[in-house]
């Protein structure tokens, strides 16, 4: 991993990063790359102003194979409400992006937008819906039970990755990279 500093910002590139985008540039073809980089653009980019406009400062940003991931200074001082919109405006952000494509004629960059948002809000710790799960799972059990929230994210992550593998052999799909991704998450979870 290399770490660097800017801004008082930690920056932590994981060398999956540029292993993943490496493979990505072999396999998909120019513009797939660069709507698929843009759509993440736009997602974090949101993240950001979500943090800005809710008063709260980021203190490292990583960077890997699950996507870049922000940390907030004093996280647990960051009510679960806000935390939520600062999670939800990176899905809401390509999914809006995605409609405006899809309205304009461009079906491809509606896609790259679509899927983005919708992979973020499933329930892997890598993930903003997975964030926000163990957020709201630690607020509720953090005096009484502090074991469970990692276990119920845990199974919830499990069965997230059941019901695809379900779904992608029901419908047909042997798409390596798809599986190869899935079982990533889980694995990395």
């Amino acid at each position: 991993m290399v770490c660097f500093c800017i801004f008082g910002l930690q920056f932590a590139v994981d060398f999956t990063a540029p292993a993943l985008l490496a493979l990505l540039s072999i396999v998909l073809p120019r513009r797939a790359l660069l709507r698929t980089v843009l759509a993440a653009l736009l997602h974090e980019s949101a993240h950001l102003l979500a943090i800005a406009a809710a008063g709260e400062t980021p203190q490292r940003m990583r960077v890997s194979a699950a996507g870049l991931r922000l940390e907030l200074r004093g996280t647990a001082l960051c009510p679960v409400r806000r935390l939520a919109v600062i999670l939800a405006a990176g899905p809401a952000a390509n999914l809006l992006a995605a409609l405006c494509f899809q309205c304009s004629g461009m079906p491809e960059s509606a896609a790259a937008n679509l899927s983005l948002a919708l992979f973020n809000l499933l329930p892997y710790p890598a993930t903003d819906g997975g964030s926000l799960l163990c957020c709201a799972l630690e607020q509720r059990f953090a005096d009484s039970r502090p074991e469970l929230p990692p276990r119920i994210l845990t199974a919830a992550s499990w069965l997230t990755t059941a019901a695809f593998a379900a779904f992608l052999l029901r419908a047909g799909i042997r798409n390596l990279s798809l599986w190869g991704m899935l079982l990533f998450m889980l694995f990395s979870s």
